[in-house]
């Protein structure tokens, strides 16, 4: 019997989440506390875990991210009233392995549980080359670069075929610079890319390229044709597990985007201890700020963009 783990505050979720899962015979405990949640999927080690974010003493990305450093590799689920797009991304990178958003409907989610369970349980069984799951998992170290259009929802509205358009062309140009930049792509979701990098240099030389190929792009279009972009840049440590990555590293690159002024570049101190003996490139420190799920505050330094 296939043990499953909620970790929710919210008692009117749990008790019909319990009630639905225990019906297809499955082992059901529950935690209502980040911390405690925490200890017990340890000492436990569920089959599968339904992860909330908003939660007492510790958040759901917290959790995750100390799971999957702490070698816990079965399913995590997050199931959460979050549902924007960067929040998703970041919960799927930072090491969950689905993401349901409230209101949720019930059979959607039992046949994701049971999707997760079946490939834990294939991918579990040693292959004939002796590999598991767990030796798959590497750890590295690299730089991640955020970037995101401003207010591209809000225009989406208003226009769609129109600012689809501008989404192809910002892609195109995107992704040949980052190409020639040594950048590797992870993920494209919606106007978002998510890159990494061997180097710390070249991930801000890419930023840099990207943002002054914008910069001569907008000068000759209308405003509703220009394309701006936020950029931001971490370097930490990153789990890498087939092909993806995983880690608190996407978490804090995606939250210095969004403090990020519309054409610039902002990178955090780790990144700036990496790359300031290297370069010429004007950098400016803006101060200490609080990113969105990151509990100490985080200096954080913008780079200027000349023509």
């Amino acid at each position: 019997m296939n043990q499953i783990l909620i970790i929710e505050d919210d008692p009117a979720i749990v008790i019909g989440l319990k009630a639905l899962l225990k019906s297809e015979n499955y082992d059901v405990t529950n935690s209502a506390d980040g911390n405690e949640g925490l200890s017990e999927a340890l000492r436990s080690k569920p089959d599968l875990i339904l992860l909330d974010i908003n939660l007492p003493s510790l958040n759901g990305f917290d959790i995750c991210r100390m799971l999957r450093e702490n070698k816990f590799f079965n399913p995590i689920i997050m199931l959460t009233s979050h549902s924007d797009q960067i929040d998703k991304v970041v919960g799927l990178e930072i090491g969950a392995d689905d993401y349901i958003t409230k209101p949720f409907e019930n059979r959607e989610l039992l046949a994701r549980v049971r999707a997760h369970l079946r490939r834990y349980k294939k991918t579990d069984i040693t292959s004939d080359d002796r590999v598991t799951p767990k030796e798959k998992y590497r750890r590295k170290l690299l730089s991640i670069m955020f970037t995101d259009i401003q207010d591209y929802s809000k225009v989406m509205n208003k226009n769609e075929d129109h600012e689809l358009k501008i989404l192809e062309i910002h892609n195109r140009m995107l992704t040949e610079r980052i190409k020639n930049g040594k950048g590797k792509i992870i993920e494209i979701t919606g106007d978002a890319f998510l890159v990494s990098f061997e180097s710390a240099l070249d991930a801000v030389n890419c930023a840099v390229e990207i943002q002054k190929l914008l910069k001569e792009y907008n000068k000759t279009k209308n405003n509703i044709d220009r394309i701006k972009i936020r950029i931001g840049i971490h370097l930490g440590d990153v789990t890498e597990f087939e092909g993806m990555l995983k880690g608190d590293v996407i978490n804090i690159a995606a939250r210095i985007q969004q403090k990020a002024k519309a054409g610039s570049v902002y990178i955090s101190e780790a990144v700036y201890s990496a790359i300031k003996n290297k370069t010429s490139l004007k950098i400016k420190n803006t101060g200490k700020y609080y990113l969105k799920n990151i509990q100490e505050p985080m200096e954080l330094f913008s780079i200027s963009i000349l023509n």
